[in-house]
């Protein structure tokens, strides 16, 4: 089962604010790993799979859970929003193409990631995609150096009695942009977003 933490943590949205909460009293053990949890497994296959982590690109401990990944289309994407109708335009307008999202989870501690990635038909429809998400995106700014051609990370207390961090990345590199959220307890170390940002990156320009 998964906790209700991390199901919102994993609430993470490509046209929208990053929703995420903290229910759980304490790290989950290993007869309450995350249902679809699947070590040694690859992610599902797409044309955008290569520009999301592996499964040995992410923190020790961390495997896929296989039922929260794959593609996505645009309304799959715009049901992640608050308002789905808003951000449906927004997406049409923006030329929104594909998109892809990685989930991962460590069945014996409280490590979270999930990584959104999209494609859109030109820079300027992902410039404005991540533009309007940069404006709406909570949290305290990150000075962590630049990820990409346009980047902003962030990062905000998971509420409940248990302490914890989720930091977010957003960024873009040509017609891509990226939204990647990394959660642990007690802290977030805003470091293991940025490599797995800058991974990204190199791969997509490489």
């Amino acid at each position: 089962m998964i906790r209700p933490w991390r199901r919102r943590v994993f609430g993470v949205l490509v046209a929208g604010s990053l929703l995420a909460g903290c229910s759980s009293q304490e790290p989950p053990g290993p007869d309450d790993a995350p249902a679809g949890v699947v070590p040694e497994v690859s992610l599902p296959a797409d044309t955008l799979t290569p520009l999301v982590p592996a499964p040995d690109e992410v923190p020790a401990g961390m495997v896929p859970l296989l039922t929260g990944s794959g593609p996505r289309d645009a309304a799959a994407v715009a049901a992640y929003s608050a308002d789905p109708a808003a951000a449906a335009a927004a997406l049409a307008e923006h030329r929104f193409q594909s998109a892809y999202v990685a989930q991962y989870a460590d069945p014996n501690g409280p490590q979270v990631l999930s990584v959104v990635v999209a494609r859109f038909a030109d820079v300027a429809g992902a410039t404005a995609d991540l533009q309007g998400d940069l404006v709406a995106s909570s949290g305290d700014a990150l000075e962590v150096g630049a990820v990409g051609e346009t980047s902003q990370a962030r990062k905000q207390a998971l509420p409940g009695a248990t302490a914890g961090e989720l930091v977010t990345l957003r960024f873009r590199q040509g017609r891509t942009t990226w939204l990647l959220a990394y959660g642990n307890q007690p802290q977030a170390d805003p470091q293991v977003a940025v490599g797995l940002g800058r991974l990204l990156v190199e791969r997509a320009t490489g």
